[in-house]
């Protein structure tokens, strides 16, 4: 597998942990782990507790590589500078956002998890189910389920629209 990565993002002086979450890279201000945590038994826990919107079941993988490695082995990567090491995150179906509009379950029309969410709120109007336009939205709110038991509940959106209908 030909793993592609560009990180237009400035890294500090030191070589960091370069995180990428189902193939967005990650600022450190999000998420900031490094190579030993993401190594142990409890990595999953670590990461679901850093980002504090994710419960640790909707991780599904979590590997990691050195960047020197990679790029000794030829791989097609390309940084600004480049990382010490590479954790790769890869979430599930229970990462991505269940929508309510107007009390209704409804379909996006493109799915959206709560990561792209918290990277670039302003996804949600490419991801509106179809019939409904970004001026059609009255207010927006997210509900999480952390530290909820229940491990089918999927993070949700939930939309009124200014008219009350769905189209």
């Amino acid at each position: 597998i030909c793993i592609i990565l560009i990180v237009l993002t400035t890294l500090s002086t030191h070589a960091q942990t370069l995180c990428v979450i189902d193939g967005t890279p990650l600022p450190d201000s999000l998420l900031h782990v490094t190579i030993d945590e993401m190594r142990s038994d409890s990595a999953k826990q670590i990461v679901a507790k850093r980002l504090g919107f994710i419960p640790p079941y909707a991780i599904e993988s979590i590997q990691t590589f050195s960047a020197e490695e990679q790029i000794k082995q030829g791989k097609n990567i390309t940084f600004c500078k480049s990382p010490a090491d590479i954790i790769i995150i890869r979430t599930n179906s229970l990462a991505e956002l269940q929508w309510v509009i107007n009390g209704k379950l409804r379909k996006p029309r493109k799915k959206l998890t709560i990561i792209d969410y918290k990277l670039s709120p302003q996804r949600i109007t490419e991801a509106l189910p179809r019939g409904i336009k970004p001026t059609d939205i009255g207010s927006v709110n997210i509900i999480t389920y952390v530290n909820d038991p229940r491990q089918e509940k999927h993070p949700t959106i939930v939309i009124k629209t200014k008219s009350l209908t769905t189209k």
